[in-house]
């Protein structure tokens, strides 16, 4: 049996459960435990996100072959643990294709988001089986070896989905973590008022 089977049928694993390496970044929070994590976007949006009424924008829909029916019909933003998470740029199964990806697609510019606990649909996802497919499809000779059929990539965007930890259980075990913050249907998901610049921006000098 491929090692990815087990992912694209079951929620809830962790590909260190496998024997992976995997990113020890722990949760942070404020001393009244607010969840911090940190968000990449482009210069050009602050000016909208900080905008009064406005903040970050849910408008990417939780995606795979079968959504679980939690998130049927939910859209999402994503982040990461810390500022400049360590699997971005010296991951030993894909270097750093993760830091590529970020400023390709993401963004430069880092925020710092504080959420309070009533933020309940928070998740941590293993980044992880999108690299695979990624790497596989540049030709990179380094990955996982999980046995993914690429061609399409619905068997890692559904092991991806799969892997959504609800924040509050998550205790390390994924490779590449990503903070997915969930809301039904499109909008604002994250007011601004919770939003702030972080003091240093490691990709970019502003």
């Amino acid at each position: 049996m491929r090692k990815c089977e087990s992912f694209i049928r079951q929620k809830g694993l962790y590909l260190g459960e496998l024997g992976y390496k995997t990113d020890r970044t722990e949760i942070e929070y404020t001393n009244e435990g607010n969840l911090i994590f940190y968000h990449y976007t482009y210069k050009k949006h602050l000016r909208k996100i900080f905008k009064e009424d406005s903040g970050l924008y849910a408008y990417r829909p939780v995606t795979c072959p079968e959504v679980p029916t939690y998130l049927q019909n939910h859209f999402l933003i994503e982040g990461f643990l810390s500022p400049r998470p360590y699997w971005l740029t010296n991951n030993e199964y894909y270097e750093d294709l993760g830091k590529e990806l970020v400023q390709q697609f993401i963004g430069n510019i880092v925020l710092k988001v504080e959420v309070p606990k009533s933020f309940s649909s928070i998740y941590i996802a293993d980044y992880a089986h999108v690299l695979e497919c990624k790497s596989l499809n540049r030709n990179q000779s380094l990955s996982l070896k999980l046995g993914y059929d690429c061609s399409s990539g619905r068997e890692a965007t559904q092991a991806y989905v799969n892997s959504y930890i609800l924040a509050d259980e998550y205790r390390g075990g994924h490779i590449a973590p990503v903070v997915q913050l969930t809301r039904k249907n499109s909008g604002i998901v994250i007011p601004s008022k919770y939003i702030s610049m972080y003091n240093e921006q490691p990709f970019i000098s502003i």
